[in-house]
């Protein structure tokens, strides 16, 4: 973490600096430091998942719930991700839609659970079919 936390610092600097001379590129500077330092924290998600189909193994959960659960997450992530990064780059509108855009999806992939839980409420109190 220490690394990737250098490395940031190094390159919203250098992307600074260089933002003034030729914003083009300190903006290019800083997306492609944004997708590196995303693809450093996704590597450490392995750890992550892992010990997140180890409680499900142990819940007895179904594993779609997980599914779900990930889906959500990665959702959420992405849509930070794209979404900071157009703020940063001065398109603050775009980056606003991107996170609606993101509560809806987010919205839709949890209908299931949703499902499940009516059908539960109904049959614990015994209007369930």
């Amino acid at each position: 973490m220490i690394q990737a936390a250098l490395f940031g610092i190094i390159a919203s600097m250098t992307a600074m600096k260089i933002k003034s001379i030729r914003p083009e590129i300190g903006l290019v500077i800083g997306v492609v430091s944004s997708f590196i330092l995303a693809a450093y924290g996704l590597k450490e998600m392995k750890q992550v998942l892992d010990v997140f189909e180890t409680i499900r193994s142990y819940s007895g959960i179904p594993k779609s719930y997980f599914q779900i659960l990930l889906k959500l997450i990665g959702i959420s992530f992405l849509c930070e991700f794209t979404s900071n990064i157009c703020k940063d780059s001065g398109q603050a509108a775009i980056g606003k839609q991107i996170e609606f855009a993101g509560k809806l999806s987010i919205l839709v992939v949890s209908i299931p659970i949703f499902q499940t839980l009516l059908e539960t409420v109904q049959k614990l109190m015994g209007s369930g079919t």
